[in-house]
């Protein structure tokens, strides 16, 4: 019984393998037509993974900073520091002096700081600054409005809108990937389809003489689900080391051009089980094209 299996599967692979040979320029042009749908997906993802990469080595923070009046009391600025620091949606908190805002002024200015010259701490208010835990935006903004109301606080500034921005442009990439893999699922079905088709209208005569003998269904379609296996198989594959030379190329310039942003980290290829993924994902859809292809000539 093992043995008759081996021959079967041994048969299926051979025969749908010689059955693309049959149609040479077809397969190839099908499998080139797939792999370009696959390369699409391909770069929307890696577009998004590396922006989700930008964003973590950075840190997306959403700071809150408090400004006190002028003449509060160091222990009324601690107090209200300890009361900030013991809320549940509050991460860090750091009291700044005016002398600590001075000393970061003087640094921020590097190699000229004679621009502070005549100007004297005692100027720059006593601030507190709040880190909201797990960067959520909305409870930077309730904080600020409660900060707001404490009598000792003069201002309040939340940065929570560069920050929401940010997250929403993340979150779009993140739709656009999931809208891209949809629309090349359903074209890499179409592709391998009708690639499919045309293999089984040329090959109908064969089909029926089967299925007169006593072919059994899966004996039948096998040749078929192994085409599309492999065109889909192949054009992921194809996509994949397209993607990596084109990447190879732009990274360098990317980098170049947007030293900033790349300053934390720089730009990453998938992963090695992102690019088996993408694979695995070209050779289930060929698979499942190849069977939708070819399910009405197998009905029992």
């Amino acid at each position: 019984m093992i043995v008759r299996s081996i021959h079967a599967m041994r048969y299926v692979a051979a025969r749908g393998l010689r059955g693309m040979a049959q149609a040479p320029l077809v397969q190839l042009l099908a499998i080139a037509t797939f792999a370009v749908c696959m390369l699409l997906l391909g770069t929307v993802v890696l577009v998004w993974s590396n922006a989700r990469s930008i964003a973590d080595e950075w840190g997306v923070d959403v700071p809150v900073t408090a400004y006190l009046v002028d003449g509060v009391t160091p222990e009324a600025s601690a107090d209200l520091t300890a009361r900030i620091a013991a809320l549940p949606q509050v991460e860090a908190v750091e009291l700044v002096t005016p002398e600590q805002a001075m000393a970061r002024l003087v640094d921020g200015l590097g190699e000229d700081p004679t621009l502070l010259e005549g100007l004297e701490p005692a100027v720059l208010p006593t601030s507190i600054e709040v880190h909201v835990a797990g960067a959520r935006v909305e409870l930077a903004d309730a904080l600020a409005a409660e900060l707001r109301q404490e009598p000792d606080v003069e201002d309040v500034v939340a940065a929570g809108q560069w920050a929401a921005r940010a997250e929403s442009l993340l979150e779009t990439l993140r739709r656009i990937a999931i809208g891209a893999a949809a629309l090349v699922g359903f074209a890499c079905l179409t592709i391998v389809w009708s690639t499919i088709r045309l293999a089984v209208y040329a090959r109908r005569a064969e089909i029926q003489i089967l299925r007169l003998v006593g072919g059994t269904a899966s004996f039948v379609h096998g040749p078929f689900v192994v085409e599309g296996l492999v065109q889909g198989t192949l054009g992921a594959a194809f996509a994949v080391a397209l993607l990596y030379a084109g990447f190879d190329r732009v990274q360098p310039l990317l980098e170049d051009a947007f030293a900033l942003a790349f300053a934390a980290g720089g730009l990453r290829f998938l992963a090695p089980w992102e690019c088996a993924t993408l694979v695995a994902f070209g050779a289930a859809l060929g698979v499942l094209g190849s069977r939708a292809a070819v399910a009405r000539y197998v009905e029992t």
